[in-house]
């Protein structure tokens, strides 16, 4: 934009380039009439970089949601969809780790920009305020139990009388009939530990675990090399969910847009295909 406005400016001097018998009292009252068109005409036309690519990008996140998010936001397949989705803002993103639950406070008190983990039944519950980038990845959550109990499981009112232990916010997240069944169950809890599922199931605290079944891997292999947990016990898996589509809140529709639109391109349909929606 800068540029153009130079050659307009070169080309209004050259149709208006005083003569030889022009005083100088006029020559410098041309001058500065040029100056300030420009300054008149950088402000009516700002340069390309938005105010949203000086600022600092805080992005509140759940803590300790592994293979997703790594070292509170160091690294992790939603770190690396939120941080390609931003390029092109060229802002700092920063993300902040809080239990699970807390994320969404910290949005509504305004102490960050955006917040991960979000979809239309947590934005009705939660009364949030923003605009929501639709579902963008998608989780898929499990219920396991031990095979050696042979439980019969074949919907998601049947967990209603066993004790089962799911993550943190799983009630609002999932609604309908999930909170039903969680509401009536007197032997129900959430924790914002994913380990802690998956360590309580083999210890045999809990009949049932609800969690995705990629985190699920994950923290059963980091227990068993720990030594924690008896890699011999068989797991049986229960697919009464489905997949569990979520995307971003912003508080800023520009930043909303440009994540959104990113995301729509060929290559990073390709690269983010496995957790797709």
């Amino acid at each position: 934009m800068l540029s153009r406005i130079i050659m307009f400016i070169k080309e209004l001097n050259k149709k208006s380039k005083p003569d030889l018998f022009t005083s100088n009292w006029l020559k410098i009252s041309l001058r500065n009439r040029w100056s300030h068109l420009i300054l008149i005409l950088m402000l009516t036309f700002p340069s390309s970089a938005s105010f949203s690519q000086a600022e600092k990008i805080k992005i509140a996140i759940g803590d300790d949601l592994a293979p997703w998010i790594f070292g509170n936001g160091q690294s992790g397949i939603l770190i690396d969809l939120v941080r390609d989705c931003l390029k092109p803002a060229n802002s700092t993103l920063e993300f902040i780790a809080y239990p699970y639950g807390r994320r969404l406070m910290a949005y509504k008190k305004m102490d960050v920009d955006a917040v991960i983990d979000i979809n239309t039944k947590t934005i009705s519950s939660e009364q949030l305020v923003g605009f929501f980038t639709g579902n963008l990845y998608a989780y898929e959550n499990f219920a396991f139990s031990l095979s050696e109990n042979n439980f019969s499981v074949i919907n998601i009112t049947d967990l209603e009388k066993y004790s089962l232990l799911s993550w943190q916010g799983a009630i609002n997240h999932l609604d309908g009939e999930y909170a039903d069944m969680a509401r009536g169950n007197p032997n129900y809890a959430e924790t914002s530990r994913q380990s802690n599922q998956v360590s309580m199931l083999f210890r045999k605290r809990v009949d049932f675990i609800q969690l995705d079944y990629q985190i699920y891997n994950y923290y059963k292999t980091k227990l068993i090399e720990a030594n924690e947990i008896d890699s011999k016990l068989d797991v049986t898996s229960f697919a009464l969910f489905g997949k569990s589509p979520n995307g971003l809140m912003f508080r800023d529709k520009e930043l909303r847009d440009i994540c959104r639109n990113e995301l729509e391109k060929i290559e990073m349909k390709i690269k983010y295909k496995e957790i797709s929606p």
